[in-house]
This record gives structure tokens, C-alpha cells and sequence, in this order.
């Protein structure tokens, strides 16, 4: 069939959907940074900056007071979750987006987005990207479900949402795609980078709009020059500091939610002493509070004492174990930010004490340090350099930063070679997918290539009921039931051929006498648990049943289906194994089972507008659409049933399955004309 020219309909659908996230999650992040600074500015009264606010207007007990009130808020707006632990934050939408597990409900997000904002607000010491990108995600999931898209363009929209939180955030809307490329979808095909562009552009746009137009850190970075060779070299070291020092954050942070974790605390609790930790510090380096601007800027500007440095650095992740490890709900991308410009102005004191350097580069190192510990952090070398570049917007960072960035995510990956989100899914016994083959058979389950025409018999049923079953259906399986509808095993054709010439035999054989143990799986297992089960040439098919302490027989799996549906995911497009003729003329690549059919039949009403993967499955249970019919200029055209295809009024569609599958659709509208 010959492709259409230009853009298809349905990509056209995908940016557009893409650029209503970037604007909407554009206006709900820079409204949401609004609010946190008017919440900052509630509890800790005016001042140039938040640190500036609490010397100027608190009390030493007031400092205490404030995040451990703001912990406990956030502790109690989350009680109404009764302990469940919804996906919030870049680490969990990552899982939604590679696993395809678990969804964002609205009253949950919504109760997260608030309690994230008490502990911000409060001053505790996290990122405000997690709470935008989970905003944008929200919308995103919103938007999908309304427009009832399939799995991919699903988590094509999510990485756009997290793409528009990271933009709003930073200002920085190329590292903001790179992140989602690199991190979230893993893939940077056209078709799906496209989308994310548009989304991290238009928030973008509207975030300068509200907040500024400035680079964040344009001020910290007038300090930042031009490197001589030497130096540029001398970054390959930092490099190898920043892998070993993101190792290092990871288990920081790690260390503080074990320790709150082993103190058994109600939540709420747990929230207000990691608060309380938090003000403590504030009373004597409030620096410490919110999410780091103010430590970068110290850092950078000029040429802080080694003294200043190092106490910053300290608490500034004690601050950090402190409100992550209680629970507080943010990002750790700004906090690994902070810590890695300490680890840059540490680097540059140790090179002016060896006299290779001289304190006006000390503001160079600082960035370049920031971009060696998160890409050692989160294993995002190419998002580390854009990121620091659209961060300053100077120029002169570019050649350093890459150098440092790939040599921290090269020695980070050497001693782990999980990243800071991939261990927090590993945390949760999921398996992390590598590569788009790796992704494609953990991604899809056995639901997804379940078929339910199973052929049974009783274990009671006499050799002759066995094989006139065997003689009406297509294949050499049956599965034998018990009375209660359990599945007791299976029968090949093999096992029956050993009775067939000696009829004494035959009149005293039942099932049960010919059953051999079922190799079985359930709906929810993933492809990768599954194929190993084919390792037996001679298996062809499992079967599939439910959870429960009766296994009873749901359906079954066929290698050559598992086969055709990987390479459709890793591919891109739908690949069949049978061909269907719809002009009446014999076929001999395609046998129907006794009962099934292939029909034409106009699209019904309640699947206009619907992808084929989002048909219901009380329609879908007993037949496949094989290919949509649509007119293309006086002419029918025939499109395959991709699992994104949308179908549309006045198509019709090609559907295999049993009569009275198709007579139920059929049933309030015209009569299809049977094609074979």
C-alpha cells in the first residue's frame, strides 16, 4: 500500500495534545512557583532572599518552628492516601512511562502537588522540578485519557509532561528534551522527539512570560572565563571526583530514609522531625533552606573562602538527607546541583593551592562541577551539558563541561550502573528495562497477546470426546478441567497416538488418563517472565489463568504470537503472520478455527473516535481487528490496525473472530458483508 504524503492525521493530533501540556503545564508550574514564594514570603516575612528573610525576621524558635509546622502539614495532607505510595516525581513518572505500570489519579496528585508545596515552602531543602513535572503529568494523563490514546502516544504525552515541568523549572528547554530523551523515554526517533520539543518550547515561552526571561543563574556566572588547555584537561580528574561523589550523594540519601524509616514514626511525624532537622540548621546557616539558588550563587560568585565552601557543603546534604529521607515530595535534580558546585569550588581550591590555577577561575569550576555530579547522579551526560550551558548561557563552559560530564557518567557507571532513578525502581522489585528490546518484551504482558479460544474437556470425558475435539479444531492442544472448572492440565496430539490402533484401550482411556502437566502464566506476567517457558521446542503454546487459589483457564499464549507482537514494539508498526483475502479467493496462509470468520462491517458508534487498543475489551474478547477500510478519494484504502490507529465514522473494518461476536456489533446497525 502506498503511504500517504505530508503529516498523518494522527501525528498532527499527538503535537497538538503536546503543545496544550507545554502551555498548560507552563501556566500551572509558574503558578505554582508563584505560590511557593508567596507562601515562603507568609511564613518568613520580606527579604532579598530566603536566607536573608530568616535572619532579618525570625527567632531562633520561630526558625525551628516554621519547616517542622510545614512537615507536619505536609504529613497530614497525605494521610487521606492511607499509606498508599502513588507515583510522584521524575523517578516514578520514568516507571509509568518504561513499565507502563501503575496511573496518576487526580485526587492523589493533587494531595501530593499540596503537601510538596508545605515542605517547599517551609524551606525544606528539595528541587521544585519534581512537583511541576508531576503537575504537567498530571494534565498529561488527563488529556490522554480524553482523547482515549493507545500505550505509546500515552507515554509519548507523560515524557511531554515531564519535558514542560523541567522547562518551567529551569528556563532551560533543550536540556528539559534531552532529560526526557535520555532519561524517560530512552529514544530519540523523530516521531516522539518531535512532540517533546513542542511541549518544552511553549512552557518555556510562558514561563518567561510569568517569572523572567533570564538564564537562572546569569548573575552567579558574570565570574565565569575561558579555560586554558591545561585546565580543560585538568577536568577529566573532576570528572572522576564527580562519578565517585555521585556514588556518594546516592547513598546519602539513601542513609537518611533508612534512618527514618527505622524510627517507625507515623508519617506526619516523620514529615515534622525531618522539619525540625531543617530549622535546626536554619539557626545557624539558614543558607541551608529551600532549594539551593542561594548556596550556587554564594558558591560562584567571587571567590568564597574553602571555609564557607565546606560548611555549606555539609549541611547543605544534611539538609538534604533530612527532608528527603522524612518523605518530602520534590525533586533531588536542584539539591544535586548545589552539591555538585561545592564539589566544583573545592576542585578549584585544591588547583590554586598547587598553584596550576588562580581564584578567577574558581566560578568556571563551580558549573562545571554542577554538570559532572548529575550526570554522575542520574547518568544524563548530554542533559548535563546542555543544562549548564542554558543555566549560565555562557559559551566558554561547553568544551570543560562536556569533558567532565562523560568522564563523571563513565566512572559512575563503572562502580553502578544504576542511575539515581533506575535504583529507585529497582527499590520497588522492578525491573529496569535496557535497551528498546529489553523494554519492548518487559513492557508488554501476557494480557496483551492473550488469546481466548481455548479448546477444554472434562478430565472425565471418554477417548472419543477427546478426539472428535482434537478432529473439529484447529491445533494439537486441549486443556482438561476438573468439575469445579480448574485447570488439571493438557493434552497434545502426541499423547493420543498410542491408543488410536489398539481399541481395547480406548474404551476404558479418559482425559485424565492422557493429561500432562500445563506449563502456565498469568495475565499480568510480563513477556520477559514468559519466554524462558518456551525454551521446550515442543511447547507451542501456555496457558494462561487466573490468580487465586483455583487456577482456573483464562485463555493461552502462542509463541508465534509473542514473536509477532515484540517485533511490532520494537519496529514500530504491526506485523501479521496470516494473510487475509477480501475478495473471496482461497488463502492458504490462513485457517479459521470451526465457529470463526473474517467480516466486514462498518465501524460501530461506540468505537467511533476510539485507537484500536482502546476498543473495550467486553467487544474485543472474541475477535481481532485486522484493518481499518477508509475512503480515500473515491477510492477504498486499507490501513492496518495499528494499536494508535484512531478509527473514524464512515470506515469500516476488517475483524476476524466468531459469528456471534460479530452479530452482537452488528446488532444495532447494517449487516457486514462476509469476506471469507
Amino acid at each position: 500500500m502506498q503511504q500517504p504524503k505530508g503529516i498523518p492525521l494522527r501525528a498532527f493530533a499527538i503535537f497538538l495534545l503536546a503543545a496544550l501540556i507545554g502551555v498548560g503545564g507552563g501556566l500551572l508550574g509558574s503558578w505554582f512557583q508563584r505560590a511557593l514564594d508567596w507562601i515562603q514570603h507568609l511564613l518568613c516575612g520580606p527579604g532579598d532572599s530566603l536566607s536573608a528573610a530568616v535572619r532579618q525576621n525570625l527567632t531562633w524558635w520561630q526558625t525551628l518552628l516554621v519547616p517542622t509546622v510545614g512537615g507536619l502539614a505536609a504529613g497530614l495532607l497525605l494521610l487521606p492516601l492511607r499509606g498508599r505510595k502513588a507515583p510522584f516525581g521524575i523517578a516514578d513518572l520514568i516507571g509509568l512511562v518504561q513499565l507502563r505500570k501503575g496511573a496518576i489519579r487526580l485526587r492523589e496528585c493533587t494531595l501530593q502537588i499540596l503537601s510538596s508545596a508545605c515542605t517547599i515552602g517551609s524551606g525544606g531543602s528539595i528541587g521544585r522540578e519534581g512537583a511541576n513535572s508531576q503537575i504537567a503529568a498530571t494534565l498529561a494523563t488527563l488529556i490522554a485519557r480524553w482523547a482515549r490514546l493507545g500505550s505509546r502516544p500515552r507515554a509519548v504525552l507523560l515524557g511531554s509532561g515531564v519535558a514542560a515541568g523541567m522547562a518551567t523549572s529551569y528556563n532551560a528547554p533543550i536540556a528539559a528534551a534531552m532529560f526526557v530523551m535520555e532519561a524517560v523515554l530512552g529514544n530519540f526517533a523523530m516521531n516522539v522527539f518531535a512532540p517533546i520539543v513542542v511541549a518544552s518550547v511553549l512552557a518555556t515561552i510562558v514561563r518567561k512570560h510569568y517569572l523572567s526571561e533570564h538564564a537562572l543563574y546569569d548573575q552567579a556566572a558574570q565570574f565565569v572565563t575561558d579555560l586554558p588547555w591545561t585546565l580543560i584537561l585538568a577536568t577529566v580528574v573532576l570528572g572522576v571526583l564527580c562519578g565517585i561523589g555521585g556514588i556518594l550523594f546516592r547513598v546519602a540519601v539513601k542513609a537518611g530514609r533508612t534512618a527514618f524509616q527505622k524510627l517507625r514514626l507515623p508519617l506526619p511525624l516523620t514529615l515534622a522531625l525531618g522539619g525540625l532537622v531543617v530549622g535546626a540548621l536554619g539557626t545557624f546557616m539558614p543558607e541551608t533552606w529551600g532549594n539551593g539558588f542561594e548556596v550556587i550563587q554564594i558558591v560562584a560568585h567571587g571567590q568564597p573562602a574553602i571555609g564557607v565552601v565546606l560548611t555549606l557543603f555539609l549541611w547543605k546534604q544534611v539538609a538534604t538527607m533530612a527532608t528527603v529521607g522524612s518523605g518530602g515530595l520534590g525533586g533531588i535534580f536542584t539539591p544535586n546541583l548545589v552539591i555538585g558546585a561545592a564539589f566544583g569550588a573545592m576542585f578549584a581550591y585544591l588547583l590554586r593551592t598547587l598553584g596550576v590555577a588562580d581564584a578567577s577561575q574558581t566560578s568556571t569550576f563551580v558549573f562545571v562541577g554542577m554538570a559532572g555530579l548529575t550526570a554522575a547522579t542520574m547518568h544524563v551526560p548530554v542533559t548535563a551539558v546542555v543544562l549548564v550551558f542554558e543555566l549560565t548561557g555562557h559559551y566558554e563552559l561547553v568544551l570543560p563541561v562536556m569533558l567532565c560530564s562523560i568522564v563523571a557518567s563513565i566512572t559512575a557507571s563503572l562502580i553502578d550502573e544504576d542511575s539515581y532513578y533506575s535504583e529507585a525502581l529497582r527499590h520497588k522489585g522492578e525491573q529496569v528495562p535496557v535497551g528498546m528490546e529489553d523494554m519492548a518484551i518487559r513492557t508488554t504482558f501476557v494480557r496483551d497477546v492473550l488469546r481466548r479460544d481455548c479448546v477444554t474437556v472434562p478430565d472425565t470425558a471418554p477417548f472419543a470426546e477427546v478426539m472428535r475435539q482434537l478432529g473439529e479444531h484447529r491445533g494439537d492442544t486441549l486443556y482438561v478441567q476438573d468439575r469445579n472448572g480448574a485447570l488439571v492440565g493438557r493434552i497434545e496430539l502426541q499423547d493420543v497416538k498410542l491408543f488410536l490402533n489398539d481399541p481395547s484401550l480406548t474404551a476404558a482411556v479418559i482425559a485424565a488418563d492422557l493429561t500432562r502437566p500445563a506449563v502456565t502464566a498469568r495475565p499480568d506476567d510480563s513477556i520477559a517472565e514468559v519466554m524462558p517457558r518456551f525454551d521446550d521446542p515442543e511447547l507451542r503454546e501456555i496457558a494462561v489463568t487466573a490468580a487465586g487459589p483455583v487456577p482456573r483457564l483464562l485463555g493461552h499464549v502462542r509463541h508465534q504470537d509473542v514473536i509477532t507482537t515484540l517485533g511490532s514494539e520494537v519496529l514500530g508498526q504491526q506485523r501479521r503472520s496470516a494473510r487475509v483475502s477480501l475478495d473471496g479467493a482461497p488463502d492458504q496462509d490462513l485457517r479459521l478455527p470451526a465457529g470463526h470468520g473474517v467480516h466486514t462491517l462498518p465501524v460501530p458508534d461506540a468505537w467511533v473516535g476510539l485507537a484500536v487498543d482502546a476498543i473495550p475489551e467486553a467487544d474485543r474478547s472474541d475477535l481481532v481487528v485486522v484493518t481499518a477500510i477508509r475512503d480515500a478519494g473515491g477510492r477504498s484504502e486499507h490501513v492496518a490496525a495499528t494499536p494508535d490507529l484512531v478509527l473514524q465514522e464512515g470506515w469500516q473494518v476488517v475483524v476476524l473472530g466468531t459469528h456471534e461476536a460479530v452479530q452482537r456489533l452488528q446488532a444495532g446497525g447494517d449487516d457486514g458483508t462476509r469476506a471469507s
